[in-house]
């Protein structure tokens, strides 16, 4: 392990602030909404998809040259699966395992990229490129109403920077990548490219997000590692199995 083996209570002791901090973040996350409504009837709505749309204009065209349903169904589901996943799992192996210092990363990392892009989602409104770019077909929301429907009721289709299924997932892979949970990091390693492809086919986001998403990683990734020191080297013998 990282570090020596904590009692589960122990373990519950220590990092009580940051499992805190992420159900508060959960719940800011549910009220998005609402609060973006409020926000925009007080304030007004900024659009900047025509900005975001000036850097990168035709890259997103590249990932609709062909359109398979098939394809489709495969990048939904990686879509809506591996988001969710990445985040409950590494959770879930950091606390079974104990690993203080890298849960303590992880949510750090998980709350942050939240809490930074939450003012873009507010006041720096961007559409998807399917629903703005001529030629980008918005493929999950045209197949697929019912998700379209659970996902805007939480999230509206003009949140996309920056990209937190990006930053979310490359967070996880920058968390995991330095353990020896070998089996997890497959998955991880796999989860990212997947995760950029899939909303650049579904014609959900554009390249600036995805880049505002990465940089968004690596800077909670250096903050959380600057404040959540480990005294003791990783070396992981347990992990070896997984």
């Amino acid at each position: 392990m990282t570090e020596a083996r904590r009692t589960k209570k122990e373990f519950i002791k220590e990092c009580r602030f940051y499992i805190l901090l992420v159900l508060l973040v959960l719940a800011l996350c549910l009220k998005q909404a609402s609060i973006q409504h409020k926000i925009t009837m007080r304030f007004g709505y900024y659009d900047y998809t025509a900005l975001i749309s000036a850097i990168n204009p035709h890259f997103a065209l590249i990932f609709q040259k062909g359109i398979y349903s098939s394809l489709t169904y495969l990048m939904t589901v990686t879509y809506i699966l591996i988001y969710p996943c990445v985040l409950i799992f590494t959770i879930l192996l950091l606390i079974h395992y104990r690993e203080t210092v890298l849960f303590k990363r992880a949510t750090l990392m998980f709350s942050l990229n939240y809490l930074i892009a939450f003012p873009f989602f507010m006041l720096f409104n961007v559409s998807t490129t399917g629903a703005t770019l001529q030629g980008v077909e918005p493929l999950i929301y045209e197949q697929f109403p019912r998700i379209c429907s659970a996902i805007t009721a939480i999230d509206p289709l003009d949140n996309c920077f920056p990209s937190l299924h990006v930053a979310m997932v490359f967070s996880a892979f920058l968390i995991i990548c330095g353990t020896n949970y070998r089996r997890y990091k497959i998955f991880i390693y796999f989860a990212v490219p997947a995760t950029v492809f899939a909303v650049l086919y579904l014609g959900i986001h554009w390249l600036m997000d995805i880049l505002a998403g990465i940089a968004l990683a690596l800077f909670t990734y250096y903050l959380a590692k600057s404040f959540c020191k480990s005294s003791q080297t990783i070396s992981s013998g347990t992990s070896d199995a997984l």
